[in-house]
């Protein structure tokens, strides 16, 4: 599953890897990951695996790694590096829904020195943690010496170590407002995809640094949770529509067939909103249409006339829509035009995105049509 030819074999970590591989750094590693990750540690200042996610990614086989076996590196190169790792994680199945957040890719930089590792990687995560945020996701450094940072509940503990240097990829999740806490630009990217949805236990150093930053945000633990900008549009114009939270269903919602199943709906009341561009002029359109329809892009842009449509880079996505990959909506998106399919206006409602992951919005597709001035076109 390559983007590129120069860009390695993107593989799952798996006992029959190990067996196979024959780079000793994924031996490494996996040893690493079951010896280290998967399990408690005595500093670590709470009960569990040293990362919840992990036997669960394992299990699910949702653990990739990546190999850049190159001694020529500095910050630019692991940045751009990082940067295409990054398109590749997001286009990787599961793209959305609760398996998706167990999904994590290990970018692996074994010729690194120590040395090289402390000067390199921790830089690297710094600066690209201001690309990877606004995207609905978090980059991690780890390496032998082991980082500075300290663990959340033991401040003495340093638990980033692994025996080879690396960057992980991974989708972001409410708890990670104490990673971000203290940063004004992330800590403001992560209340623009959660809102006030932070956990409970974690709400006093959320309205801390809300204080501190001056964030304003709808008060109250019951506030809607979508993305602030859309509940605005919504409020503003008086629409009917309604919140439901993935996780609020007593099933698991691993997929939207799942959704719609836990909703009682046809699977076609699901929207995907695709961001396209024009290969030839360069614009973008946003088109909204059900779940249950193939995706035909050389359909699409006959029937709208556009040139040729192709899939707009995750650059252009941050850039001209600011929603995670996989929960964009057509909803508070301004200067692009919106296609609808002209078989969602048969439904008396359907979802959206809320720009919040694991979150949608139920809406009226008239109302929907009306709120984003778009225009329905036959898809079939």
């Amino acid at each position: 599953m390559t983007l590129h030819r120069d860009m390695p074999a993107l593989l799952p970590l798996t006992d029959a890897l190990m067996v196979a591989s024959e780079q000793p750094a994924i031996a490494a590693v996996t040893t690493w990951v079951k010896e280290y990750l998967c399990r408690p540690h005595p500093e670590l200042g709470r009960n569990g695996p040293m990362c919840p996610f992990v036997p669960g990614a394992l299990q699910k086989e949702l653990l990739f790694v990546a190999t850049y076996d190159r001694d020529d590196l500095d910050v630019a190169a692991i940045k751009a590096i990082l940067l295409a790792e990054m398109e590749r994680f997001i286009a990787l199945p599961p793209t959305s829904g609760n398996e998706a957040q167990f999904k994590s890719l290990m970018v692996l930089f074994p010729a690194l020195s120590l040395d090289d590792a402390r000067a390199l990687i921790e830089p690297a995560q710094a600066e690209l943690q201001q690309c990877f945020v606004p995207n609905g996701l978090m980059v991690g450094e780890f390496h032998a010496g082991p980082p500075r940072k300290s663990g959340l509940w033991n401040p003495e503990f340093k638990p980033l170590y692994s025996p080879v240097p690396m960057l992980v990829i991974r989708h972001m999740v409410p708890t990670d407002v104490l990673f971000l806490k203290d940063d004004a630009r992330l800590f403001a990217e992560y209340t623009k995809i959660y809102g006030n949805a932070v956990p409970e236990r974690f709400r006093a150093q959320f309205e801390e640094a809300s204080a501190r930053f001056g964030v304003v945000l709808s008060p109250g633990n019951d506030a809607p949770q979508g993305a602030p900008r859309i509940i605005e549009a919504l409020e503003t114009a008086e629409l009917t529509y309604r919140v439901h939270r993935h996780d609020d269903f007593p099933q698991p919602i691993r997929n939207p067939g799942d959704f719609a199943e836990a909703l009682g709906y046809a699977l076609g009341r699901i929207t995907k909103t695709l961001f396209l561009r024009c290969r030839d002029s360069g614009r973008h359109c946003l088109v909204v249409c059900g779940m249950d329809k193939r995706v035909d892009l050389r359909g699409i842009s006959s029937r709208l006339d556009a040139g040729r449509l192709e899939m707009a880079p995750l650059t252009d996505l941050q850039k001209h829509i600011g929603y995670p990959p996989t929960s964009v909506t057509p909803i508070a998106v301004e200067g692009i035009p919106v296609f609808i399919d002209e078989s969602l206006m048969e439904h008396s409602t359907v979802l959206t995105g809320s720009g919040v992951p694991r979150v949608e919005i139920e809406i009226a597709p008239a109302d929907l049509r009306s709120l984003c001035d778009a225009r329905v076109v036959a898809m079939a």
